[in-house]
């Protein structure tokens, strides 16, 4: 029997790298899509590659789009502080790593290749600690992309990971033996020593102590 075929929008961090051990544990043909924006956290695509070839994936593919496009974003412009904050369009406080649109910029290219390939789900690993404090992480936005993928194609974007906090991600790359240690999750990593300090670095190290 063939094996469907689907695309994984893969990060070099926990959750992405657990979402690649599931999805290769349930037989699918994956193709990985990964950005190089310049970003801080760079060697994350280093990682995303490494994994790929572990869990034999069909392709990865690595896309580079211009770091102006999140020239507002502390994980892009290292003039920022990625431990400070900023003011959202609507005047409210919010996190400065968070970088501009860029779910719907993956995405929406993930939807292209899944149509040029005829692929008709993507997955993404967004997660309920990510939801807090990005918009494009929430349901509410996928739902709205899916509605409009609907108007053109059978293509779906999928989370499995969405009602799931990162403690309990963790406990299911135990389940699946993920090696942890090579998953990058810090915003400001010097090669692959997370800082300990950033948002992200501090989820994690809660969710692995609590499991």
């Amino acid at each position: 029997m063939n094996k469907e075929k689907v695309i994984l929008l893969l990060s070099g961090g926990i959750d992405s790298t657990t979402l690649l051990a599931k999805l290769a544990s349930e037989n699918y043909k994956i193709t990985c899509l990964s950005f190089n924006y310049n970003q801080r956290n760079r060697i994350e695509l280093d990682l995303a590659s490494q994994n790929s070839k572990k869990y034999n994936v069909s392709k990865h593919i690595i896309i580079d789009i211009s770091n102006d496009l999140f020239e507002s974003s502390a994980l892009v412009n290292k003039e920022l502080d990625v431990l400070g904050s900023g003011i959202d369009y609507q005047g409210n406080e919010r996190v400065n790593t968070y970088v501009p649109f860029r779910n719907m910029v993956f995405t929406t290219m993930a939807l292209s290749k899944a149509e040029s390939m005829g692929v008709k789900k993507i997955f993404i690993a967004v997660n309920k600690d990510d939801s807090r404090d990005y918009w494009d992480c929430r349901p509410s936005f996928f739902n709205q992309l899916n509605s409009i993928s609907d108007l053109n194609s059978a293509i779906k974007i999928i989370t499995p990971f969405i009602n799931y906090s990162k403690k309990e991600i963790v406990k299911i790359a135990k389940e699946l033996d993920v090696d942890l240690s090579n998953t990058v999750s810090c915003y400001q990593p010097n090669d692959k020593e997370e800082c300990g300090v950033c948002l992200s670095c501090m989820i994690k190290q809660e969710a692995l102590v609590l499991n």
